[in-house]
Formats: structure tokens, sequence, C-alpha cells
């Protein structure tokens, strides 16, 4: 007797393989952009964090107790040291760069709180 296996048994092994990786791959694109996602968002939340320390540190923050909204550009941040440019790569798409001279951290007051906001200009 010969050891091996029948054509129809190499099919069936390949109709299950295909039907696997057609309900894996969807799941493992959706993980991926995920995880660029929340990448992206914690660099957002740091960009905005490191503008707050910029805010505190430089003593702005009368200002926009005053009413008048303040923009911190990235450039600013980069050139007083709180961030450096390497770390403006967009995550979800590592041939983007988030552009500093054009991208700012808006902080306003709203009801009493002292609110900001990234705008970024990614190219």
């Amino acid at each position: 007797m010969k050891k091996g296996f029948t054509l129809i048994e190499l099919l069936a092994v390949i109709v299950i393989l295909s039907v696997v990786a057609i309900v894996v791959i969807p799941k493992i694109q959706e993980v991926l952009f995920d995880s660029q996602d929340n990448a992206y968002n914690l660099l957002v939340t740091r960009i905005e964090n490191k503008a707050n320390d910029y805010l505190i540190d430089k003593d702005l923050a009368n200002q926009v107790i005053t009413g008048i909204p303040l923009d911190i550009y990235l450039s600013d941040l980069i050139e007083e040291g709180y961030l450096e440019t390497k770390e403006l790569v967009d995550p979800r798409e590592e041939k983007k760069h988030i552009q500093p001279t054009e991208s700012y951290v808006r902080f306003s007051l709203e009801e009493g709180n002292l609110n900001y906001k990234a705008y970024l200009v990614i190219r």
C-alpha cells in the first residue's frame, strides 16, 4: 500500500486553509489598523502634553486665562527641546510626517476650563 494523500484530501485541506485565510486576514488587518490608530492617538496626546509643559514652563497660562486663545507651534516645541523631529512620523503611514511649522496645539478657556487640542498637518 502506498503512503500519501489522495488528490481529494489535498484539495480539502486547500479549501479549509482558504476559508481560514478569508476569515483571519481581515481580522489581522483590523488589529493592525487599530494599533496604528492607537499609536497615532498616543502621539497626539504626547504632543499635547509637551505643549502643556511648555505653556507652564514659559508661564503663558495667564494669556489663555484672559480669554485669548494661544497657539503653540510644534516648531517652537522642537526649538525649545520639548519634542524631537524624529518623533513626528505618522505611525499610520510612516512615509508621512507631521509638519512642525504648520502644526500647533491651541489652548483656550471654555466655561472656566483650560482646554487644548492639537491641529496637525501631515504630509
